[in-house]
């Protein structure tokens, strides 16, 4: 298959930048025992869909896919979007809290 970088085959670089610089970071201004664990966890489960991805565009075969085959890429893509709108919203939740300038408040 071409090797042409879509969004998908960049999201897991992104999340580990994300994580290497960010989440440090936000973790210490928040405090508590893992207060980004939550969303570290939500980064592995998109690189797996990503590479699950990748993988099946990668064996799909020379006259396209079948209908299995666009089955089970429409089934990884579904998985993938509801993972990243929950985790886009963890995220916005807790950059909302850190422009705010209140104090964190742990419910745990």
């Amino acid at each position: 298959m071409h090797e042409d970088p879509s969004s998908i085959e960049r999201l897991p670089q992104h999340e580990e930048e994300e994580e290497a610089a960010v989440y440090p970071v936000v973790a210490r201004l928040m405090g508590g025992e893992d207060p980004m664990s939550s969303m570290a966890r939500a980064h592995i489960e998109i690189s797996h869909l990503a590479r699950v991805f990748r993988q099946l565009l990668d064996d799909l075969p020379e006259g396209g896919p079948t209908p299995d085959d666009l089955v089970d890429l429409r089934r990884v893509l579904y998985g993938l979007h509801a993972i990243l709108r929950l985790h886009f919203a963890q995220e916005e939740e807790a950059y909302a809290w850190l422009s705010s300038g209140e104090e964190f408040v742990s419910v745990s």
